[in-house]
């Protein structure tokens, strides 16, 4: 039943082990890399005692055995009367059974196990001896990267003319899952493509995020990675400063004609016709419309009216016409609308919604109201009539001409006509007189206006009852030609005309008066002789001299041949000799209407000015021709061009003028030009790529200086930019401006240097900002970069101090915690132990990330002993270690250090044994403590530290018979060498040399309290050598001090 139970708890133990989670094949990559470089096996066992000896064993793909880990054997302790009498009443105890057992991928020979298949069992014996084992498991050593060729593009710009996407070109191994990234300059991932299962494909990015939608214009990077089973990852593999300007299709719309319409009346104008462009790529860009809308909404947003692709066509066309109806036909409110133009294509651009100019529609008539001030005139003191009047205010299409005229009361005969413009008068003033300057006909007369605005309809307003004109008593009437005239020399109105009109033939004699406001005559004609055709006063007194500027009334009295008389006078006119006036300024004369500065209008600051019954404002092309045009009456302070013309579109770029101008009622001019104004509509884009990700100012020649490429859409019309090199916090550390260079240069080095010329230390951008003539502003940044010239900063630490891998289970185990820290990128490490003669021993390195923890077992995976494998540190010696790191930058580090060895203790059969090589005695002497000539003082303190431990180490070793044996090396092949002094070739003989300095041993051992009856010595000189003679790389292990115990 015994035996039953220790058969039942080495089958528990298999047991446990294959329900690990180890059905499946484990992959691990020893490569030094901190990822999956160990295979660990978790143990689990709930009756230890009597388990005695356990071993992992690793077979290749060919089931040969290539490396066998056992368990650790305990040093004997010492039995005393209570330690023997404790084992007697305590249970069995069995080895000690680790919670895991790792294999770190190395081989017997200590060199790491190439890639391939791999199979591992775990035996256990009990303590009667019986063995069992697992079954076999399958591991798969993968040292090996995924594996990606990435085609560095030359043209890393897309998105403009037929290049609408960017071409990824890879390939690379079939792998579980490939990744690719595209980030934005800041780092952000903005769109991830994966393959699973598959070698990473070539395709197309068309500036899209995850979701299909476009990406802003910018500076891009895409980065492709995958990570296989054994947690090998790709090596960084890029393409940065990919820059996305996309050619976004021009969508645009355009108001042919006028933007005013009167659907479904007499108007002539009956709808709207918009001219518009969506763009349809061509079949070779790989892009394509899908969707394309114009839509009319009301003044609150709402669609009434669609046109699109369902009931358009696919493609759209160059015109729609809006006949002012919604969906059923049916006419829409008067009011204003706004057509938009939308948008959307294959590669996911959406264009910017963009708008009409507003349309108005108005189906409301002008309308005017006029009263009369009599309803008889022309007789008596009533020698005229006032006809007031009233235009009815219109939210709709304005009207710019009103025209007035006075018919007789049937409408057939126009006896006076007018031509007011945009802006009637509130009165008018008719005296009888007819177009022809002539007395109009007795009768009824009515007054009528008339307007036709914008939008085509025909209205406005008469006289609701007819003037009667009555000339029974009238004998002269005084009509003239103007209401003011300027007598300035200018030959516009330098006079002014009276003419006379009268029924009576036989006038004799007549007097003719002009007086000014105060009544004052300043002009008088007084003839005996008949009425002459008419007076034409040239603005000057009797005396020549031209009177002051103001209000004057002209009369005029006659006598007839029978001795009577009549007299008639003007209304008041005005003498005007001052030409209108006014200054204008402005606020640039460069603009862009749909530019992303301050200057998308062009204001005007008017002062100065005049008052004036009709000022205009006319803005012309470069061939002079008026695309827009502004009016207004009295004063005005200011005026702001938009950049569209009459129908609301936006007028091409160019050069263009404003013209303001006007003339008064007494014919004097004025105009004033502002030339040379520049509407410059033109899309400014910018972007700035820094070269390199990191650079080291340090002057070794290597990423010393970063290089900026600059690259705008426009590059005329700078009148501003600045270049600033920036740390995270925003602060400029280095500036160029138009100052030091008028040009905005394409490339700008940097040294690394700030504004006083020294190296600047972390992470920094370009940024650039340029600012055109238009009021446009560009502003990029670059993707972040390092600047250090630091080094990395690096550190070792290891753990026990007394590190002796001799399977004790003691301190067998060297911890090894590397750190490494650094501003840019790690490129490569290194982490060398070189054996006591400076050859490399054990060797690991790897790339970007550092292995923060080694664990070390003693063994070499260099260098190998005489039965092939793996070499083991040599008891009591300094085995000094190079930590190396290189970064991205190129700078490189090292730190040195030493791994002390403690004295080992290795198990050899049945016996133990020490050896050690690390004493040093004087040559052909057995003095190893009193420094000489042929020996320093730091080597005896070496030897008199090692002694000392070597006698701490055997006082736990009372029970044991411990033999002190004298090794040599020797140097020729003479058997002479090992019992005959020959101090010319070999010095003294080997076997008395090696007994006399074994018990130079003994007797320093004894003075440290080791028992004199355990110790006995033996001088074997050059017999039992460890390794060849003639390996003059080796053969200093042969010389050795060896203690052998036994029981």
């Amino acid at each position: 039943m015994k035996k039953s139970k220790k058969i039942l708890s080495i089958s528990l133990l298999l047991l446990l082990i294959s329900a690990s989670g180890f059905a499946k094949p484990k992959y691990i990559s020893p490569n030094s890399d901190g990822v999956q470089d160990e295979l660990v096996i978790p143990l689990k066992i709930s009756d230890k005692r009597y388990v005695q000896g356990w071993s992992l064993v690793i077979m290749d793909a060919n089931h040969k055995v290539v490396r066998t880990i056992g368990n650790k054997v305990a040093l004997p302790e010492k039995v005393g009367f209570k330690s023997f009498f404790k084992q007697l009443v305590t249970s069995k105890q069995g080895v000690e059974i680790p919670e895991s057992i790792t294999w770190n991928g190395a081989m017997n020979n200590g060199e790491t196990a190439p890639d391939g298949k791999y199979f591992y069992y775990i035996s256990a014996i009990d303590d009667n001896g019986n063995e069992g084992k697992t079954k076999e498991y399958e591991v798969i050593v993968d040292t090996i990267a995924p594996d990606v060729t990435l085609v560095q593009p030359a043209d890393k710009i897309f998105g403009e003319g037929s290049k609408s996407a960017f071409k990824i070109r890879q390939e690379g191994s079939l792998e579980d899952e490939w990744v690719g990234t595209f980030k934005s300059a800041d780092g952000s991932v903005v769109k991830t493509v994966k393959w699973q299962n598959a070698e990473p494909a070539e395709f197309n990015w068309y500036g899209t995020d995850d979701e299909e939608a476009q990406l802003p214009d910018g500076v891009y990077s895409y980065e492709i990675t995958a990570t296989d089973r054994a947690g090998n990852q790709a090596p960084q593999t890029n393409i940065t400063n990919i820059i996305y300007s996309a050619e976004k299709p021009a969508t645009s719309i355009y108001v042919d004609g006028s933007r005013y319409f009167s659907p479904k009346t007499s108007s002539k104008i009956q709808n709207v016709k918009f001219n518009i462009t969506i763009p349809v790529p061509e079949a070779k860009t790989g892009n394509k419309l899908v969707e394309w809308a114009l839509s009319i909404e009301d003044k609150k947003g709402n669609v009434v009216r669609q046109y699109n692709q369902n009931n358009v066509g696919a493609l759209p066309p160059e015109t729609i016409v809006f006949d002012g109806t919604d969906e059923k036909g049916n006419k829409l409110a008067d009011g204003e609308y706004q057509a938009s133009v939308t948008a959307k294509y294959l590669n996911g651009y959406v264009p910017a919604k963009i708008s009409s100019p507003i349309i108005v529609l108005d189906t409301e008539k002008p309308s005017a109201q006029i009263v009369a001030s009599d309803k008889v005139f022309g007789a008596g003191s009533k020698d005229s009539v006032t006809f007031s009047i009233m235009i009815a205010p219109s939210a709709g299409a304005p009207v710019d001409s009103w025209k007035g005229e006075i018919r007789t009361s049937d409408g057939a005969t126009i006896v006076k006509s007018y031509d007011f413009g945009a802006y009637p008068p509130e009165k008018i003033v008719w005296n009888g007189i007819n177009d022809k300057g002539q007395i109009a006909d007795k009768g009824a007369y009515k007054f009528i206006m008339t307007a036709t605005d914008l939008a085509g309809n025909l209205g406005g307003g008469e006289l609701g009852q007819a003037v009667t004109f009555d000339t029974t008593e009238a004998q002269l009437l005084l009509a003239m030609s103007d209401t003011a005239f300027s007598p300035n020399g200018n030959k516009v109105k330098d006079t002014i005309t009276f003419t006379p009109v009268t029924a009576t033939k036989d006038v004799v004699s007549y007097e003719f008066t002009i007086k000014n406001a105060k009544g004052t005559v300043v002009y008088r004609s007084k003839v005996d002789s008949n009425l002459p055709a008419s007076f034409v006063w040239d603005g000057k007194d009797n005396d020549k001299i031209l009177a002051a500027d103001g209000m004057y009334t002209a009369q005029l009295s006659i006598t007839s041949a029978n001795g009577s008389s009549a007299s008639a006078a003007t209304q008041a006119f005005e003498l005007d000799t001052v030409a209108p006036s006014l200054t204008t300024e402005a606020a640039w004369t460069a603009f862009a209407p749909n530019g992303n500065g301050k200057q998308k209008d062009l204001p005007l600051t008017i002062s100065n000015s005049s008052s004036e019954k009709l000022w205009v404002a006319e803005v012309r092309n470069a061939k002079n021709s008026t695309v827009k045009k502004y009016t207004w009456s009295g004063v005005k302070n200011s005026l702001s061009w938009d950049g569209t013309n009459e129908s609301g579109n936006i007028c091409d770029n160019g050069t263009y003028s404003i013209v303001i101008h006007t003339t008064d009622d007494a014919g004097n001019s004025f105009s004033n030009e502002i030339k040379n104004i520049v509407l410059d509509n033109r899309e400014t884009k910018g972007y700035i790529t820094a070269d390199l990700e990191g650079i080291s100012p340090n002057g070794d020649g290597l990423y010393d200086t970063q290089k900026f490429e600059i690259r705008t859409t426009v590059t005329d019309s700078v009148v501003a930019w600045r270049f600033d090199v920036r740390k995270e916090d925003g602060n400029s550390v280095y500036s160029l401006t138009e100052k030091d260079t008028p040009n905005l240069p394409a490339v700008i080095n940097w040294n690394g240097a700030d504004k006083d010329g020294k190296a600047c230390e972390g992470t920094f951008t370009g940024t650039i900002e340029v600012s055109y003539k238009n009021g446009n502003k560009v502003t990029a940044v670059s993707s972040p970069f390092v600047c250090t010239a630091t080094a990395p900063k690096l550190s070792v630490k290891t753990a026990p101090e007394y590190f002796s891998p001799d399977n004790d289970g003691v301190d067998d185990e060297l911890y090894i915690k590397l750190a490494g820290s650094t501003k840019a990128r790690i490129k490569n490490w290194s982490f060398t132990i070189d054996d006591p003669k400076g050859r490399t021993f054990w060797k690991t390195s790897g790339k970007s990330a550092i292995t923060e923890r080694i664990i070390w077992d003693g063994l070499s995976n260099i260098q190998k002993d005489a039965n092939g494998n793996a070499e083991r540190v040599q008891s009591a010696m300094d085995y000094p270690y190079t930590f190396t790191v290189t970064d991205s930058l190129g700078m490189t580090s090292t730190v040195k250090g030493v791994i002390p060895i403690d004295v080992l203790v290795i198990r050899d059969g049945n016996v133990l044994k020490m050896a050690v090589p690390s004493i040093i005695f004087e040559s052909d002497s057995s003095n190893f403590q009193t420094a000489n000539a042929k020996l320093t003082q730091e080597q005896v303190n070496k030897n008199i530290q090692i002694l000392n431990r070597i006698a701490e180490i055997l006082k736990k070793f009372k029970d044991y018979k411990v033999t002190v044996e004298g090794h040599a090396n020797k140097v020729t092949d003479n058997p002479d060498e090992e019992t005959v002094d020959n101090m010319k070739v070999w010095g003294r003989a080997l076997t008395p040399l090696s007994k006399e300095r074994a018990e130079a041993i003994v007797k320093y051992l004894e003075k440290r309290g080791v028992s004199a009856s355990s110790l006995s010595t033996n001088g074997l000189g050059g017999t039992k050598p460890v390794v060849n003679p003639k390996d003059k790389d080796n053969n200093w292990k042969n010389r050795r001090v060896e203690f052998i115990l036994q029981k």
